[in-house]
């Protein structure tokens, strides 16, 4: 997510291509010439480990940013650069240090401006929002309770605008998945529109029971403006009307991190709802377990 985040900041102004990958290897053309940095906060995500053999025996420019596990030893046994993390975290509230040194590697590297501006206005929204919307506020004005209250017994549907902002969708629904353990999903304009638009509308009896939120920014083009629109029409056939929240603050760093965080407590806020208890994840434990007997 970390990658995604530096992508989408960085999808207009980059000058060279900058992908992430979440699979066990690594694109054909990654070669000598390419740098390659491996983001595994715990150390030990075994697809970023298999990364990093494939990339070493490749030849390529190695950065790890990890907070420990065998990561960070392969990397000292290298002597490759790397950006330490704090370590205690469940890996999902680590994105602010997971994203932050991407930032800082860009700019050290010449590709980008620095970042430090941009980061201190979004710790500074990040602590106001907080508050309006941390536990100890009440009433109409804390967002993410109403959010997390609307959204009981509804599968939630994200969508955004493609690029940027379809990351802090994407964001949402995983927050949703972990934290609240209910299933959810997103996607993006235009491209829903050209297919997902028509899955409305003929099972009302099942859209009844899904709730379709919009993040907007104030930057959305216009052309996804009036696709926004038209989509919310059509979904209010067959489904509850369309929920809205906006981004916050002024740059697009600040923008994407408000509505990253408001999802993130509305996960938190649904999670409690629900009973549940947002922090273990019992089934990805299981399936870690699983996987290393397998190896075994």
């Amino acid at each position: 997510m970390s990658g995604d985040v530096a992508r989408g900041l960085t999808l207009d102004s980059l000058a060279l291509p900058l992908q992430v990958s979440r699979s066990y290897e690594l694109p054909g053309w990654v070669s000598a010439n390419s740098l390659v940095i491996i983001s595994s906060y715990s150390g030990n995500t075994e697809e970023s480990l298999a990364a990093f053999e494939m990339a070493r025996a490749r030849g390529a420019k190695i950065v790890c940013v990890t907070s420990g596990g065998k990561l960070q030893a392969h990397a000292q046994k290298d002597k490759l650069p790397t950006l330490p993390l704090p370590p205690g975290f469940p890996p999902r509230s680590a994105l602010v240090h997971l994203t932050v040194p991407l930032l800082v590697i860009l700019y050290r590297l010449g590709l980008t401006p620095d970042p430090a501006g941009d980061i201190n206005e979004a710790r500074l929204l990040l602590e106001k929002l907080g508050q309006q919307w941390g536990p100890s506020a009440e009433g109409p004005q804390n967002l993410a309770k109403n959010l997390a209250q609307a959204l009981t017994q509804r599968v939630p549907i994200i969508y955004a605008s493609y690029g940027l902002f379809e990351v802090a969708a994407w964001r949402w629904k995983e927050q949703f998945c972990e934290n609240a353990e209910i299933l959810a999903w997103h996607n993006a304009f235009p491209e829903l529109n050209h297919n997902e638009l028509v899955g409305w509308g003929l099972r009302r009896e099942l859209d009844q029971n899904l709730q379709v939120l919009y993040l907007r920014d104030r930057q959305d083009h216009a052309r996804i403006q009036k696709r926004m629109e038209v989509t919310r029409t059509l979904i209010a056939q067959s489904s509850a009307p369309v929920l809205e929240v906006w981004s916050e603050g002024h740059t697009l760093l600040a923008r994407l991190f408000s509505l990253i965080f408001l999802g993130d407590l509305v996960s938190v806020y649904l999670a409690i709802l629900n009973g549940v208890d947002p922090t273990p994840v019992k089934k990805i434990d299981f399936l870690k377990e699983r996987l290393e007997q397998f190896h075994g």
